[in-house]
């Protein structure tokens, strides 16, 4: 189940963990990743850093950090490129969404919320990725995704 909500993904109710838009090396310098560095604390970006490190993430893995003094679980980041502003592509935002099923269905998460994948700095049309974002979360009935961004644009696609 899809739900599509315009605004801050930071400033949700109702979720234990939220998506971020992320590269492979953990700096969290634009776009969502720095709205939720500002609103949860740089330490969200510290780990994110370190657990990069250990992993070495690959575009379209995800990986999980704390929410610093934010009111969720957890931090779900779905590497989208290796480096910030780097290269991606309609597949590993594809790769990032199944992922996303999977773990959320193996930690037991049945609601959760992220943000446009690849059409900010990845510069990925948005009408593409809303089709992909249903083609793979649409059938999913055990989990509900709120689609959140400040983008009206993107989240018009969804009504």
């Amino acid at each position: 189940m899809i739900k599509a909500v315009h605004g801050d993904i930071t400033k949700l109710q109702g979720v234990s963990y939220i998506c971020n838009a992320a590269n492979g090396i953990g700096p969290m310098g634009g776009g969502v990743a720095a709205a939720i560095r500002k609103a949860g604390g740089k330490e969200i970006e510290t780990e994110a850093i370190k657990v990069c490190k250990e992993q070495n993430p690959m575009p379209g893995d995800l990986y999980v950090t704390h929410a610093g003094t934010l009111p969720f679980q957890g931090i779900i980041h779905l590497v989208t490129m290796k480096q910030p502003a780097g290269p991606t592509s309609y597949d590993v935002v594809r790769t990032c969404l199944h992922n996303l099923v999977a773990y959320c269905r193996k930690q037991g998460i049945d609601k959760v919320a992220l943000p446009a994948l690849g059409t900010g700095v990845g510069n990925l049309d948005k009408a593409k990725v809303a089709a992909i974002f249903k083609e793979v979360l649409e059938p999913v009935k055990d989990i509900e995704f709120i689609v959140a961004d400040i983008d009206q644009d993107f989240i018009a696609l969804f009504a």
